[in-house]
């Protein structure tokens, strides 16, 4: 870094007639710290001076301050501005109650939220007391100048500070000696919150400046506000506070380092914690495909139970259907059976009216007889065909029962074989369902498919094709085990690399460091060489004043000297820096390698486990 170098003596004045045309110095949590611009700069004067360029003043402000005001200040600093035309009407509604609630809500506001140390309450600034009034101004006007001392007087500090404020309305001396009076508190009240008003604005001016800078202005900001410092206090000839300055951003580079470092650690440290689960997850089952699975077994189980609800439907049909049919069978026996009993009393009546004699009432009574034995035998003959009748009913919807199972099977089989319906992928156009009629008069007609003669034929084709299928799917899985060995063994060696590479990366900021602590050790000792050469130089000035020349020549020789030699640490500096970047951006470049590596690994094994789980399926 240039900077120049006088051997002659600077006054205060001098000093302290500059200010810097940097920006505000950005704190280290991103937040611009606090403005020290005393409101009297050196001494404490009660001369009139500016505030920074942010604190602009609000709306009841004119936006141009009296042009014999700014003239006053450039020509000497005892006359802070010149005297107004005339007193400014207050356009402030100041002796309205609702305007200083308002007011009063707002200083309570500020207050409570900037550490005012003093009681407050909206009764309290009602009415307030002299001493009230002193707290409130000394904790608003130090909130702008942290240097300011306490009040001698209110009644003559407060309006010269209102004034260098550039408040546009006059504050009298006789209203601060009655603060709490009803026709001045409203006034110093709209003074107090003209002040408030001046802080947000400033406060929010500052935050929006600050948002505008990224990390790299943040930083060159940051930078030029130490240069600007210490630069001022070398040419203050103060060198402790020089290397006060000095050390402060030292440490401050070692708390980023350290920072920068503690979150790397941390990334690391996360970074294991995802390998490690990536790990757990890929050792665990998948639980997509168990839930596939769960899922396919819900979906069988649904269609069985349709086909269930079905083929019961079917059954009650026949139940409802044959009993129908005995229903109708009964009525025709009981028309029959009214018949013969109708027929039977006709007889009666004809036997009745018959004359008969002994023989051929002997004759009946025989005849009789064997008509009662040849109707029990015909009855129990009846009685044995019914029951024979009802057990091959019984055994009929018994077998029946099998055969409708059998089918649900069979066709739940189809269906996860994707041979059903006639247009699914292994179908080939041949009708596989199987659908069973319970109300066919034909064993032929039951089963709706030739079993023997389509389906059998079919069946044996698609074995034979998924023998030959299985056998390819194996062959395949066993070179792709391979591949996934072979994918393997690579991740293991660019594990290897990677531990390789960070054992490098270790090294260098370990050689880093070394070299950061040998370039700053060789910098104190070219101070150091400096401030001795200063000190001869100051003895050689008061012991003849003819080798000043030959002095100041040696002095820029090694102002020169130490000038390259801070160049070239910084240089080296700035190469093991950027071999550094370079090295860890090589390091994530060939982490995010094997990470996108170890994905499509990953993905191709579960491809291929989903392959062979369909095909044993």
């Amino acid at each position: 870094m240039n900077r120049r170098q006088t051997l002659g003596g600077l006054s205060p004045s001098q000093l302290n007639s500059r200010q810097s045309l940097g920006p505000s110095r950005i704190g280290k949590d991103g937040k611009a710290a606090k403005k020290t611009d005393a409101l009297w700069s050196g001494r404490q004067s009660l001369a009139g001076g500016r505030l920074p360029s942010q604190a602009v003043a609000p709306a009841a402000v004119p936006s141009k301050p009296a042009p014999a005001a700014a003239a006053g200040a450039q020509r000497r600093s005892s006359t802070a501005y010149s005297k107004p035309a005339g007193v400014k009407t207050d356009p402030r509604p100041v002796s309205d109650k609702a305007y200083q609630g308002n007011c009063i809500r707002l200083l309570i506001q500020y207050l409570s939220t900037h550490g005012y140390d003093h009681p407050i309450s909206p009764k309290l600034l009602t009415n307030p007391m002299s001493k009230d009034f002193t707290h409130i101004a000394q904790f608003l006007f130090r909130q702008i100048d942290p240097n300011i001392k306490t009040f001698g007087k209110i009644e003559d500090d407060v309006p010269v500070i209102f004034k260098r404020l550039k408040y546009p309305f006059q504050i009298s001396k006789s209203a601060l000696f009655a603060v709490g009076s009803p026709h001045t508190w409203p006034g110093l009240l709209a003074a107090l919150v003209w002040v408030v008003e001046l802080l947000s604005y400033e406060e929010k001016a500052e935050e929006a400046r600050i948002n505008m800078f990224d990390d790299k202005q943040r930083a060159e900001s940051d930078f030029f506000e130490y240069v600007a410092k210490s630069y001022k206090y070398f040419l203050a000839g103060d060198d402790y506070q020089a290397q006060g300055v000095d050390d402060e951003k030292a440490l401050e580079f070692e708390e980023q380092a350290e920072a920068v470092r503690i979150k790397s650690e941390q990334l690391r440290a996360a970074n294991d914690q995802l390998q490690a689960q990536i790990d757990q997850i890929r050792n665990e089952p998948s639980p997509l495909l168990a839930a596939r699975a769960k899922k396919e077994e819900h979906i069988s189980d649904r269609e069985k139970f349709h086909k269930l609800i079905e083929n019961l439907q079917n059954h009650k049909q026949t139940l409802l259907r044959k009993t129908q049919e005995r229903q109708a069978d009964l009525k025709s026996k009981q028309d029959q059976l009214l018949a013969a009993s109708q027929e039977n009393e006709e007889m009666k009546e004809k036997i009745a009216a018959q004359t008969v004699n002994r023989d051929d009432v002997i004759r009946m009574n025989n005849e009789r007889t064997k008509q009662a034995e040849i109707l029990q035998s015909v009855a129990a003959s009846r009685e044995a065909l019914e029951r024979r009748v009802s057990e091959q009913e019984v055994q009929v919807e018994h077998r029946l029962d099998e055969l409708d199972a059998a089918v649900q099977v069979y066709n739940t089989a189809a269906d996860r074989l994707q041979l059903i319906p006639v247009s699914a992928k292994r179908a080939e156009g041949v009708q596989f369902e199987i659908s069973l009629d319970r109300s066919a008069t034909a064993a032929s007609d039951i089963i709706n498919l030739d079993l023997k003669g389509v389906v059998k034929p079919a069946l044996a084709r698609l074995r034979e094709a998924g023998v030959g299928r299985a056998r390819e799917l194996s062959e395949e899985a066993l070179a792709q085990q391979e591949r996934l060995d072979a994918l393997h063994h690579t991740l293991t060696e660019r594990t290897e690399e990677n531990a390789t590479l960070e054992v490098q990366v270790r090294k260098l900021e370990a050689a880093f460091r070394s070299s950061k602590e040998g370039l700053e050790a060789e910098v104190r000792s070219q101070a150091a060489q400096a401030d001795k050469l200063k000190g001869e130089v100051a003895q050689l000035r008061h012991a003849c004043s003819h080798s000043i020349a030959d002095s100041e020549d040696r002095i820029r020789d090694l102002q020169a000297h130490y000038d390259d030699l801070q160049r070239a640490a910084e240089a080296e500096t700035a190469q093991v820096t950027a071999d550094l970047a370079r090295a860890l951006d090589a390091l994530i470049e060939h982490k995010v390698h094997i990470q996108n590596t170890l994905t499509r690994v990953h993905n191709h094994a579960l491809a291929v486990q989903q392959d062979v789980a369909s095909i044993t399926m």
